[in-house]
């Protein structure tokens, strides 16, 4: 099954696991990234941009989608 957008309400990482692995677009209140999610835990989100590590926390995060390739 393809992970769908997650966007209302608070992002846990329930609603990130099926993203793990996975070339997403993230945004949040102030930026827009299109990368890979590669870990979560209680309250952040670990996503590669081009070869920058981007370490998000969950409350910072507005929407997480399937990025199309």
């Amino acid at each position: 099954m393809r992970p769908t957008t997650v966007q209302r309400g608070p992002v846990t990482t329930r609603a990130l696991r099926p993203f793990l692995g996975a070339a997403v677009i993230v945004r949040t209140f102030a930026a827009t990234w299109r990368g890979t999610l590669l870990s979560c835990a209680k309250d952040s989100a670990w996503f590669v941009v081009d070869d920058d590590d981007i370490v998000l926390r969950l409350n910072e995060i507005v929407s997480i989608s399937p990025a199309e390739r």
